[in-house]
């Protein structure tokens, strides 16, 4: 019993925290959405009740008086009554449904901005992911979001309404009926909260299920995957993936489908039971001369009327919970707790002396450290050049330096603070990076390198000197609009597709707008050919500046550039100094590579 009351006791909790961020979120945009709601509510409490109150009138001058000019009234008044409401009821609809799209789009953005400002840690934790998952289709069409939520609350406060008038009427005339109706109404609530379980439970099993498919039936048709698919013959692979997931997915319907059935059948039979009951105990009644025609007519419309009504008061009470479970996710995912500490110390944009002391990382899940005790001083307007084979742990390093983890032991400091303490938004702005996954949007050339910051002549101006210092004049000599060019053709069927190498150059000129007193280049070059990266290598300084700069690099020819050198080995740092100080160290793991990578140039 415990148990019982404690889940009504969290439903009822769970209800109150969706229904006030929906709607206080939802309000501030679209208040009149909530307007529309309201009135559209108080005309569909009036409706049923005109038809009501105003029949037996009918019926009463029928078998009595007769009078001609009263029949035309009540008609006139029942006929304009009910058509009037309907009108209006049919306006607030529409007005209402525009308003959807808008409250679903504008909560699409929401999860998505919340998505962007997750910690970089999340957006490769299952469950951060599962959570998203579950966050976009519990507002979708599970819930229909806002809208689906609010037409159940309005309904419930209206269908609320409506029963303590047909309750009234019949109390009047036949409270008998209404033991009757409330029997009905006790068990059939039990029989719609079991469906409602099922399909709650399917749509907890059916999240993983929902990301396999998505990804197999919308996202392998991006054309980034096109031509491995063709070369690769990798389309019947992917084709089968995906008949397995939807086969999957089917599954789950039918399971949620064939569970529900049987409860939905027992539901249906109680329903012909109560109501041949009821007709049977008010014909009773009336035979029986407990009151007339016109009273029989009202009684039976409010019997019928109550009947609706509770049934759809039954259904607000489940689809509410049912709804309100599944927006719940957007209520979790909105409040997902963070990954990593944020502090609130203010921090200039400056030049930084930069220590790892002690760190270790192993990453969430695993034990496995990829770093182990990584103890390193860089100076201000220091260059460090990382390098070190594949695996050694080169960029875990500059992802711990950037905040997109925490160690998991020791600690990172600037200027002697450790990082945890700034302000996260201000220590970001810290660093510029160019890491070798980087990506560049469906946007303008400038765009990708300023993020429309750029506002003003000058920086216009500053977005043009880059373009030429990283290299990209033979780009722009191409382009009729310039910098102003789309990139890619998603959106333009004139955008442009730049090289690899083009790419990697807008880029860098990226991470040079931005301006930050660390730049950090991981593998900058790597899709440059061998004259493109000695002209980057040649104005490294010039790109650089006094700034203070990692540089992960295979090619260990830009190390002559730099200032140290750190050797990554294992996870920890084998090797640390200038080249001609590792140079000289007879079978060192630097010497050792660079004379491999030399001989090819010699």
């Amino acid at each position: 019993m415990r148990k019982d009351n404690n889940g009504a006791t969290s439903q009822i909790k769970k209800i109150a925290e969706v229904v006030k961020v929906l709607f206080s979120t939802a309000g501030k945009k679209y208040p009149l959405f909530f307007a529309a709601e309201s009135f559209k509510t108080v005309l569909l409490i009036l409706q049923p009740f005109v038809a009501l109150y105003i029949s037996p009138l009918i019926v009463d001058e029928i078998v009595g008086e007769r009078n001609l000019k009263k029949l035309i009234i009540y008609a006139l008044v029942l006929i304009i009554g009910e058509f009037v409401l309907q009108v209006l009821v049919s306006k607030c609809g529409n007005a209402i449904s525009k308003y959807k799209e808008r409250l679903d789009n504008y909560f699409n953005v929401l999860i998505g901005k919340h998505s962007m400002e997750l910690d970089f840690q999340l957006t490769e934790d299952k469950a951060a992911l599962e959570q998203i998952e579950k966050a976009r289709t519990g507002m979708s069409w599970y819930s229909e979001g806002v809208y689906g939520v609010a037409e159940a609350v309005f309904s419930f406060i209206g269908n609320v309404f409506k029963v303590a008038g047909f309750v009234t009427v019949l109390a009047m005339h036949a409270p008998l009926l209404l033991v009757f109706i409330a029997v009905y109404v006790i068990i059939n609530f039990f029989i719609t909260v079991k469906i409602n379980k099922i399909s709650i439970e399917a749509f907890a099993k059916l999240s993983k299920v929902n990301r396999l498919f998505g990804y197999f039936g919308w996202e392998i048709v991006d054309i980034r995957f096109g031509k491995d698919i063709r070369l690769y013959g990798a389309d019947n692979m992917m084709l089968d993936s995906w008949k397995k997931n939807t086969d999957a997915s089917n599954k789950h319907w039918k399971w949620q489908g064939n569970t529900q059935y049987k409860y939905g059948v027992l539901s249906s039979l109680l329903g012909v039971l109560r109501t041949i009951l009821s007709y049977f105990y008010v014909a009773y009644l009336a035979i029986s001369g407990n009151f007339g025609v016109a009273i029989f007519t009202q009684l039976i419309a409010a019997q019928g009327g109550l009947d609706a009504t509770l049934g759809g008061l039954i259904w607000n009470v489940t689809d509410l919970v049912r709804k309100c479970n599944y927006a719940y996710e957007y209520v979790l995912f909105m409040n997902y707790p963070a990954a990593l500490t944020k502090g609130d110390k203010a921090l200039e944009k400056k030049d930084h002396e930069i220590e790892f002391k002690h760190v270790s990382f192993a990453y969430p899940g695993t034990d496995r450290k990829v770093l182990d005790d990584i103890s390193i001083k860089i100076a201000p307007g220091e260059h460090l050049s990382i390098v070190g084979l594949n695996g050694a742990g080169k960029t875990t390093f500059i992802k711990l330096l950037c905040r997109l983890y925490d160690p998991t032991e020791g600690e990172i400091l600037l200027d002697g603070v450790n990082i945890k303490e700034y302000d996260y938004k201000q220590y970001m702005e810290q660093f510029a990076p160019v890491f070798q996954d980087f990506r560049l949007f469906a946007l303008t050339l400038g765009d990708n390198i300023s993020f429309d910051r750029a506002t003003s002549e000058k920086e216009q101006k500053r977005i043009d000197e880059l373009i030429k210092l990283v290299g990209l004049e033979t780009l722009m000599e191409k382009l009729d609009k310039g910098k102003d060019s789309n990139i890619f053709k998603y959106f333009d069927e004139e955008g442009i597709e730049p090289s690899g190498g083009e790419q990697q150059k807008i880029a860098i000129a990226r991470a040079l707008y931005k301006d930050s007193p660390v730049v950090i280049l991981d593998e900058p070059t790597a899709a440059l050919d061998p004259i493109a990266e000695y002209d980057i290598y040649r104005q490294f300084n010039t790109l650089i500046g006094g700034k203070s700069a990692f540089y992960i690099s295979h090619r260990l020819s830009s190390c002559q550039f730099c200032d140290k050198i750190a050797v990554f080995s294992g996870g920890k740092i084998a090797e640390y100094g200038t080249h001609e100080q590792l140079e000289k160290i007879a079978g060192g793991i630097y010497a050792t590579m660079f004379e491999a990578q030399a001989k090819y140039y010699r």
